[in-house]
């Protein structure tokens, strides 16, 4: 019996355009090299964007998305390296504001329109969990975002990457998951876009999962919806 559910982020709740990620590096960068400058620090901003970007490579590598990328002060002392500059404690908490606040400069949009009102409707008869990788925006400052796009409050768990120090699929995010909702893995189902990370990753762990987003060449006994409007539907078709 599922008696809570579990939402990826990106791309289940909320989705950037093609670029930008790529222009919000563009803006860490020219902070960067401004905090540096305040402390008499010259650097390259094109050498800071490209250490931005390459940090994007290193993830999508599973073998190097560990503990360096959990945290943005860890991306921060990694960009700074490349740059021959010495990530002391005190540039990288000059620079870190600045570079948390870029995703206010560029908003991501919401996936379907009416997600407020769905995760609204879903909170009513489901505790609402949300489990995600965080990349350069940490927890604290995406729960600032949720309240700009009004999909905070239907929520009663965050679980964030750079907070519970596991990134999905690690086995260690969705015991923290199940700890929290102190329910059993298989009560609870987690609901993502992702066929390795969310999918697999929850299954592997005791709970129950739906992919979001039908997608081809998948195993056809693979749960999927096209929106979160299905849920309620699913949900009710896997208790029977």
């Amino acid at each position: 019996m599922i008696r809570a559910i579990s939402l990826d982020l990106w791309k289940t709740l909320i989705l950037d355009h093609d670029q930008d990620e790529a222009l919000r590096d563009r803006i860490r960068a020219q902070a960067i090299r401004e905090v540096l400058g305040e402390h008499s620090v010259a650097v390259s901003e094109d050498g800071l964007y490209k250490s931005l970007r390459h940090i994007d490579v290193l993830r999508r590598d599973v073998r190097e998305m560990r503990d360096w990328t959990l945290t943005t002060s860890s991306q921060i002392g990694f960009v700074l390296t490349q740059a021959s500059v010495y990530p002391s404690r005190d540039l990288v908490d000059a620079v870190r504001p600045r570079y948390e606040a870029a995703i206010f400069e560029l908003m991501p949009a919401l996936v379907e329109p009416d997600t407020p009102q769905l995760l609204a409707d879903l909170a009513q008869h489901y505790p609402l969990s949300l489990t995600s990788n965080t990349g350069k925006t940490p927890g604290q400052v995406l729960l600032k975002v949720f309240d700009m796009l009004n999909i905070r409050k239907p929520f009663t768990h965050f679980i964030f990457s750079d907070e519970a120090l596991f990134l999905k699929p690690d086995k260690g995010i969705w015991e923290l998951l199940v700890d929290t909702n102190e329910l059993k893995p298989e009560e609870i189902v987690h609901v993502g876009d992702s066929y390795r990370m969310d999918y697999k990753g929850a299954r592997a762990a005791g709970l129950q999962a739906i992919l979001f987003g039908r997608q081809e060449s998948l195993p056809t006994e693979t749960l999927a919806i096209a929106s979160l409007s299905e849920l309620p539907t699913t949900i009710e078709e896997m208790n029977r």
